[in-house]
């Protein structure tokens, strides 16, 4: 089955290239995963910068689904102004609280879906706000 789900990632890949290559994806979206620095235990006192990492991704954006306006997603209710991004799946560590630029616009990632939600995923759903 394993091997279904990797055929299943390249066809949503490709379906989710840009309209110019063939594909139904829409913009630019990139991913940006910020992870805290860790401190020098022998120096405290001084800051440490956080880590980010960065991937441009293939994506179709939309609106929030009727039906779940008002429902609890993650540590958010979700408004009818929220959108869904559903994208490739990136080569990067991505959680809630990440941040997604649409068309070099930055939004918040409210939640994240793996479809299918258990084994190797094939594309992510993230819920966007911003």
């Amino acid at each position: 089955m394993a091997d279904f789900y990797a055929d299943m990632a390249k066809m949503a890949r490709d379906l989710l290239a840009p309209t110019g290559q063939g594909g139904l994806g829409q913009g630019a979206i990139t991913l940006t995963h910020t992870t805290p620095g860790v401190s020098d235990p022998t120096k405290p006192w001084e800051p440490v910068e956080p880590t980010k990492q960065t991937e441009t991704l293939r994506c179709a954006v939309r609106g929030v689904d009727a039906r779940l306006v008002g429902t609890e997603m993650g540590s958010a209710v979700l408004l009818a102004t929220d959108r869904v991004a559903i994208c490739e799946v990136p080569a990067i560590e991505y959680t809630a609280g990440d941040t997604l630029a649409v068309d070099e616009r930055p939004v918040i990632v409210l939640a994240v879906e793996k479809i299918p939600a258990a084994g190797t995923p094939s594309a992510v759903k993230f819920f966007i706000r911003g």
